[in-house]
């Protein structure tokens, strides 16, 4: 299982509306918030909603949201990463059940973490 700080593998999965997305496309691009759900039940397909709705109203260029369905090597499913733009992992949750996953506020707030933080300073801290 992979942890904060660990790289994010690549990938190509599909989202819940059924179009594909390469990693490759948004590495050094943007900011990533992966949810992995293990089905499109009414729980799963709520979460989803509620995730994009609040990611939409956000006007937010430099994070891409992906809800998916299908399993992410060494990722938990059911499970949520937020990882940077060069693909380091900043917070990663699992759960037994999806209606335990961070609600998307907290998401958002993980979001803003990366958008305002340092590298310059975290560099120097290291």
């Amino acid at each position: 299982m992979l942890q904060p700080h660990d790289l994010l593998p690549h990938f190509e999965v599909a989202d819940f509306g059924g179009e594909r997305v390469r990693y490759s496309s948004i590495w050094q691009r943007k900011n990533l918030v992966l949810v992995m759900l293990p089905d499109s039940n009414p729980p799963s397909r709520n979460y989803a909603d509620r995730l994009m709705a609040k990611a939409r109203g956000l006007q937010d260029d430099d994070t891409e949201w992906i809800v998916t369905r299908d399993p992410v090597e060494g990722l938990p499913c059911p499970g949520v990463v937020v990882a940077d733009q060069w693909g380091e992992i900043a917070h990663v949750v699992h759960s037994s059940q999806v209606e335990d996953l961070p609600p998307p506020d907290e998401l958002i707030e993980w979001v803003r973490y990366l958008q305002s933080r340092c590298p310059e300073c975290e560099g120097e801290a290291k």
